[in-house]
């Protein structure tokens, strides 16, 4: 007599009892989910940095240039430790900061390394905790399979900024873990209780994302049929709920201290903005299927096309979904959407917080929801041995495997970076081609840099922070000895006209920005010996931002010039305490002091 199969409604949710757990190891599932998250991301360590980020929060950043208390102490204070691009992430520059000072330097691999560990450490908790679900070890094992595998995964791991994702996740799923643990244990375990707690707040120092945790723990809840009322709600959540309003606030603050909340570039309106957030979150539902394109930059369009107007109908369209999913008792729907929602909902952008309207980090712990319905799935299936659905799934991860080893390679380095971003995204906004010229007069490619800046240019005429670029280029044509006279000086002339009309466009710039366009002129000055005019630029460029440390040096050369030794001495020793490192400037105050 053929046996009659499960539903799913016979499947809905377990019934939590102390000891309650499916059969099967998840250790050995976690492990080995873990090792193969790994295995696929080893390709990033060839990756080097790119000028996305990486130059503020790493290369450049102020609080990396030396191993001392201030700059400790400065990792974690509101204003120093949020500057530059406004986030409020102390733990996750702080592993940057060991990094460097316990090998001496900073070292790209070692920081993808890291990255991809910290990334096989996630998936090792996630799978924790779908087997804490009491989803059993092989539907434990497949759902940590397609968190690891998953294309969208790509940013959060194989960039380097992106530390911050991967580490607020291993401190997150762990929380959750320890929290089910306690849930299981009648709550008479303090332990776990505890260790969520800790867990909890070092997820907020990593990266601010992890307010939505007491709201992924309300899903898992609702997952375990746990009665919702004041105790379970308030009280035994209190301490979650007060590290997200605590950090939540802080990142209000000091991402406005940066002015990246700020709406003047796009100026759309709040019906425009929760427009885009519908669109958004359904994009992000497409794309957990079919992720494509991924891109590191989505840049937001001149004007809302109608689809994006129509996106709130649906969403509304889905929530209604999900309502009637409630009704007839698919507890595993309603928790992937739960917990989907509750992990994306603060970065859908209603509220500005950078240059694009999407990122694929975003969804990095998100598409846990879904994944633990993948999980439920395959475990059911596995049950009633329907073979084709596990089939399918595999054929699935496997696409997925070539993908991300595909989109892994495009974080290579910066011209790798944009040339992709240029290709999907063709002209809709200067700034990949500007990035891109950025990288190539790095590499002294003036050429190639000086065709992006123009393309940008038609794009964007009166960005002053493009054409400040595009004169630094000239200005670094001039001193590369690679010209000759008449054409070092006719380069001369353009740095200095870009440098005068970047300036002139300036006002809306932060006052970062404007110091070192101002330093940027300065130097020029210096070069064509106009040295009081390059002696006033460097002295407003400091008066702005008195970190900017190639202020002291260009100051320095310059009182050097002019034969002011004890003025040049005091440039140089300011700089040095911003880069002691800088061996060329350590032998100018010591010959300045001989």
């Amino acid at each position: 007599m053929k046996k009659k199969q499960p539903s799913l409604k016979e499947h809905r949710a377990p019934v939590i009892k102390t000891g309650d757990l499916p059969t099967g190891n998840p250790l050995t599932s976690a492990i080995a989910a873990a090792v193969i998250a790994f295995l696929v991301y080893l390709p990033s360590l060839k990756n080097g940095f790119v000028n996305w980020d990486d130059d503020a929060t790493i290369v450049n950043n102020p609080l990396l240039a030396q191993a001392n208390w201030q700059n400790l102490r400065g990792i974690f204070d509101l204003q120093q430790g949020s500057a530059g691009l406004g986030n409020y992430n102390p733990l996750t520059i702080f592993s940057f900061y060991l990094e460097k000072w316990v090998t001496g330097g900073l070292s790209p691999t070692l920081l993808h390394f890291d990255n991809v560990l910290l990334h096989a450490l996630t998936v090792f908790f996630v799978v924790r905790v779908l087997f804490a679900m009491g989803i059993g070890a092989g539907g434990a094992f497949a759902g940590g399979l397609l968190f690891a595998i998953h294309p969208m995964r790509v940013e959060s791991v194989a960039w380097a900024t992106e530390r911050k994702d991967v580490l607020f996740a291993v401190f997150f799923f762990a929380a959750l873990w320890y929290y089910i643990r306690w849930i299981r244990a009648g709550g008479n375990e303090r332990r776990y209780y505890v260790a969520a707690v800790v867990l909890a707040l070092l997820s907020c120092l990593a990266k601010v994302q992890a307010v939505a945790l007491p709201l992924s723990m309300l899903a898992l809840d609702y997952w375990l049929k746990r009665p919702l009322n004041v105790k379970t709600v308030l009280v035994e959540k209190a301490p979650f709920w007060a590290f997200s309003l605590l950090f939540g606030a802080i990142n209000v603050y000091t991402l406005g201290l940066q002015g990246a909340t700020d709406n003047s570039i796009t100026n759309f309106t709040l019906a425009d903005r929760l427009c885009i957030g519908a669109w958004s979150f359904c994009v992000y539902l497409y794309k957990l299927v079919i992720p494509f394109p991924m891109l590191p930059l989505y840049t937001y369009p001149k004007q809302l096309q109608a689809w994006i107007y129509a996106s709130p109908l649906l969403f509304a369209g889905i929530a209604y979904l999900v309502w009637r999913l409630h009704r007839s008792g698919q507890r595993i729907w309603v928790f992937g959407f739960l917990f989907f929602f509750f992990n994306v909902m603060f970065l859908l952008q209603v509220q500005t917080a950078g240059q694009g309207y999407l990122a694929d980090r975003f969804t990095y712990v998100a598409y846990f929801g879904f994944f633990a319905v993948a999980a439920f799935l395959y475990d059911r299936a596995a049950e009633s041995a329907q073979g084709k659905w596990r089939t399918g799934l595999i054929a699935l991860g496997l696409a997925y495997v070539v993908m991300t080893f595909l989109q892994t390679g495009i974080w290579k380095n910066s011209e790798t970076l944009w040339s992709h971003v240029i290709d999907h995204e063709g002209d809709k906004s200067g700034l990949p081609h500007w990035y891109r010229g950025q990288y190539y007069r790095t590499q002294g490619q003036y050429d190639k840099a000086m065709a992006d800046y123009q393309h940008a240019l038609t794009l964007e005429p009166k960005n002053a922070e493009l054409l400040n670029s595009r004169g630094k280029t000239y200005f670094d044509m001039v001193v590369s000895g690679k010209y000759p006279k008449e054409q070092s000086s006719d380069f001369m002339k353009r740095s200095l006209d870009d440098y005068n009309t970047s300036l002139a466009l300036a006002d809306n710039v932060n006052p970062k920005t404007r110091a070192a366009m101002l330093i940027n002129r300065g130097a020029a000055y210096g070069t064509i010996n106009q040295l009081d005019k390059a002696l006033q630029d460097f002295n407003e460029g400091i008066r702005l931002d008195p970190q900017n440390k190639m202020g002291y040096m260009n100051l320095g050369a310059v009182y050097q010039k002019m034969q002011q030794r004890e003025q040049a001495a005091q440039a140089y020793t300011k700089y040095l305490e911003l880069d002691p490192g800088n061996a060329r400037v350590r032998k100018e105050l010591e010959k300045l002091r001989k």
